[in-house]
């Protein structure tokens, strides 16, 4: 199966490039045999404390995670709450529930930064007394998700040919080195002013 395409900003640093500890280049070298390919992870839940009913890790290719995100945002309920923030924040900032095409029309704009920019965590979310649904795209840009309607969930799946891999592998699993966005795209908005203008339009 072929290597999983990473955001350009998301790479495995060369053995120079880290502190000369053995732990560190023992890492480096068993990425190069770890299963980082498309797929999903699946964990069921059947204690009836939780409020989602099973969590997946999800690896896709950088160039289709907005289409599978945007794919999970139009089945969640009518309105959801925007999460994000940068990587060094404390707690993330979740927006006021919202209607979800409203909350799609304002970050259509950044599809780009929010795919690409690794210092920028982001997702959606439902929770009720008795339901809970999110998803969440972490810094080195795979999906997690928690979820109720498995069966929507495995249509989705199917609909991107991703498959259950319960030995996957994550590429944050060992050392990373993340890059700005802007020194790969110079058009691309920084971190920070985008979070200011999410600020601006959603918190």
């Amino acid at each position: 199966m072929p290597e999983l395409q990473l955001a350009p900003t998301i790479r495995t640093p060369r053995p120079d490039e880290v502190p000369q500890h053995q732990d560190i280049l023992d890492k480096i070298e068993l990425r190069q045999a770890a299963n980082i390919v498309e797929g999903f992870t699946l964990r069921n839940d059947s204690s009836h404390q939780q409020l989602f009913k099973f969590y997946s890790e999800i690896n896709i290719d950088n160039s289709k995670l907005w289409d599978l995100f945007v794919t999970f945002l139009v089945q969640f309920p009518d309105e959801i709450s925007f999460i994000y923030n940068h990587i060094d924040a404390e707690t993330p900032t979740f927006s006021p529930y919202k209607d979800k095409f409203e909350i799609l029309n304002v970050i259509s704009s950044y599809e780009l930064e929010l795919t690409q920019d690794g210092f920028l965590e982001f997702g959606i979310i439902f929770h009720t007394n008795d339901y809970f649904e999110e998803v969440f795209v972490k810094k080195a840009k795979y999906l997690q998700y928690w979820g109720v309607h498995f069966q929507r969930f495995e249509e989705i799946m199917k609909t991107f040919s991703l498959k259950r891999i319960d030995d996957l592998n994550f590429i944050d699993e060992f050392p990373v080195v993340t890059e700005s966005l802007q020194s790969h795209n110079a058009a691309a908005i920084s971190t920070s002013d985008l979070i200011g203008i999410l600020d601006q339009a959603l918190a």
